[in-house]
């Protein structure tokens, strides 16, 4: 039997720590809970990497690309 993969919730960002301090907590509050969550920055120069590894939730994915592409 194949177990299937949890479903993926992805958020974009570009320096904008902010709006994302809205975004994680709602993401992380749904009630179902079996998801991977997946953040993606855009080149992010700023602490939009800090502030994501903050929430210390194994379900997050930081991944930031070398360069923002627009």
């Amino acid at each position: 039997m194949n177990a299937r993969p949890p479903p993926t919730v992805v958020t974009s960002t570009y320096n904008w720590p902010r709006a994302l301090a809205q975004a994680i907590p709602t993401a992380l509050a749904q009630t179902f809970s079996d998801f991977e969550y997946l953040i993606i920055g855009d080149g992010c120069t700023d602490e939009t990497e800090d502030l994501v590894r903050a929430f210390h939730d194994p379900r997050i994915i930081w991944r930031n690309l070398a360069e923002n592409t627009g």
